[in-house]
């Protein structure tokens, strides 16, 4: 399964190592991943239950939102392909949608449209990052239906990673750069 974002700092070079370093998910108890970000790993290991967080509640909400309502999700991406543009772009940038589910399609469609998959904020907290080279909003790798089957045993919560490395124990495994607990 492909992550369905771009990411700075992912780990789709760690997962395509030879060398797998990571466990096979039946060995998993409970997956926990405090920095979910692209979510390389967890796609690469595809547990069946477990606790993803960020801190990035925009980011946290479009997993949900992939999860719960992938197919009101794709329909709007079909449309904002269609109206894909930089005057669209710098519109939906300057936007600040309501409902989690604008807000999900909006944060898609920025990541995959914007210069380099690049998250960045301004002091407001407003999306600052100019547009970028790419025009597909649709991917060919574009699998909703398989990624909301996937998080659908997942709690995915917005938090800061503390909160989510105090919930693990023995058997659950945590991937992070900062805290690994052993698998």
């Amino acid at each position: 399964m492909e992550p369905f974002l771009k990411w700075a700092g992912g780990k789709r070079w760690l997962i395509s190592n030879p060398n797998n370093i990571f466990p096979d998910e039946t060995k998993i108890k409970q997956y926990i991943e405090p920095f979910l970000g692209g979510a390389a790993v967890f796609f690469h290991i595809q547990p069946s239950n477990g606790h993803l967080s960020d801190i990035n509640e925009d980011l946290i909400n479009a997993y949900i939102i992939v999860r719960d309502k992938w197919e009101d999700l794709i329909e709007i991406l079909r449309k904002y392909e269609i109206q894909h543009c930089k005057e669209f772009y710098y519109q939906m940038r300057s936007n600040n949608p309501r409902s989690p589910l604008q807000k999900a399609a909006r944060f898609i469609y920025l990541n995959r449209t914007c210069w380099n998959g690049l998250y960045r904020v301004n002091s407001k907290g407003e999306f600052n990052v100019p547009i970028g080279t790419k025009t597909k909003v649709i991917l060919d790798a574009d699998d909703f239906l398989g990624l909301s089957s996937l998080l659908a045993g997942m709690n995915i919560e917005a938090c800061d990673f503390e909160k989510t490395i105090d919930k693990a124990n023995d058997g659950r495994g945590v991937y992070s750069e900062l805290a690994i607990k052993c698998w």
